[in-house]
């Protein structure tokens, strides 16, 4: 998921939004203000409604942050890597730059978030108790026992036996545990977490089928949850293919790199007579210590005009390293391969040690070693120089 805004950083994550979280706010807020509260408390005025309606929708979308929160803090505490938060209209996301060392691990990376959501539902449902009781505003304990509801909604929904659901991942830990697996178990729960998404679906469509619209939310998120098992299986399989191939498998010396401070128009015409790949669409960025600074495309460079070349340098338009995937020759080739997606000409991975460039690793360099291992002899094992 693309973030569109950046807020900051939290625990040393960074953490953004897509723009179709404004999507889930207002939604929020136009049940809360149309139907949900003058039922639960009557006799407001429909401003009053519409402003304890947003404030909800911005509550929810806090409690979504909170439950990926948790993942992350739980993950960094267990030394993996966290890239990034996005929130966006059906939820949250948190990428991780690497995967759990064990079950246990795994079960409480993954347990986090439910959790959080829970204690956050009954927190909220024990304070409109404690206000009621107090004799506060109907509206205020209203509104809070409907963000307790949509809380504990969340934990529970969370925990279906499915990916890409948390669920599912409990579910992955408990089969690796079982099998020793950790791939294998993953397919497995990716196979339940279709299931899952495909019953979703059809309880959306019948919904919709029969007068309500709401049905096709549940539609969106069955979809979601099918093409999100696709895309997990994928790395099942990736990763298995792979196996313990390290990044130096697949790494080369880059023939062509550019300097920060390099004006664009010389870049460009160095890669028009020294570029012998055509494949080579993507180049490192270096600065004059030969440290990485970030990568940059022939799309990014062919948006400066023309007559801007020769007075802007490569740095200031470079993808900056804090956006690329970045590892050592010795790491897991299938842990940054995941970091590096699919289907955009920004796939080149600089690969760094001591602080300087010693390779990159393309996108097709990756699909050949997965080509060659589909033909390797089962038992054989994978290349690792």
């Amino acid at each position: 998921m693309k973030q569109t805004v950046r807020f900051g950083r939290i625990s040393g994550v960074e953490v953004g939004a897509n723009w179709s979280l404004i999507v889930l706010v207002l939604l929020v807020a136009y049940g809360l203000a149309t139907a949900v509260l003058p039922e639960l408390a009557p006799g407001h005025q429909a401003g009053v409604y519409w402003v304890i309606g947003i404030v909800a929708g911005l509550l929810i979308a806090g409690s979504l942050l909170l439950h990926e929160l948790a993942h992350s803090v739980v993950a960094l505490r267990a030394g993996i890597p966290v890239q990034r938060i996005t929130l966006w209209m059906l939820g949250g996301v948190s990428v991780l730059g690497g995967e759990p060392a064990s079950p246990r691990t795994a079960f409480w990376v993954s347990a986090s978030g439910p959790l959080t959501s829970l204690g956050l539902g009954l927190g909220s449902g024990v304070l409109a108790l404690l206000l009621n009781i107090a004799g506060a505003p109907q509206l205020l304990a209203a509104t809070l026992v409907w963000l307790g509801v949509m809380n504990v909604f969340l934990a529970v929904f969370n925990l279906l036996p499915g990916l890409p659901l948390d669920g599912g991942r409990i579910l992955r830990a408990a089969l690796w545990w079982r099998t020793g697996d950790p791939n294998q178990a993953a397919l497995s729960a990716g196979r339940a977490g279709r299931v899952i998404g495909v019953v979703i679906a059809a309880i959306g469509l019948a919904e919709w089928v029969t007068g309500r619209y709401t049905g096709l939310w549940l539609v969106m998120i069955g979809y979601l949850i099918v093409t999100s098992v696709a895309a997990e299986s994928r790395t099942a399989r990736l990763r298995i293919a792979l196996d313990s191939t390290p990044v130096a498998a697949a790494m080369s010396v880059p023939p062509l790199t550019a300097y920060a401070a390099m004006p664009i128009d010389r870049f460009a015409a160095d890669v028009m007579t020294r570029a012998h790949d055509a494949r080579d669409v993507v180049f490192a960025v270096v600065d004059l210590d030969a440290r990485p600074t970030g990568t940059v495309s022939l799309r990014r460079l062919a948006r400066v005009p023309v007559d801007q070349r020769a007075g802007l340098t490569v740095g200031a338009v470079q993808r900056p390293l804090k956006d690329v995937p970045v590892g050592h020759p010795e790491d897991q080739l299938a842990d940054l391969v995941v970091q590096m997606g699919s289907g955009s000409d920004e796939l080149a991975l600089v690969v760094e040690r001591d602080g300087r460039l010693v390779g990159v690793v393309h996108g097709y360099d990756v699909t050949r070693l997965v080509q060659l291992a589909a033909l390797r002899p089962s038992g054989q094992p994978t290349t690792s120089a």
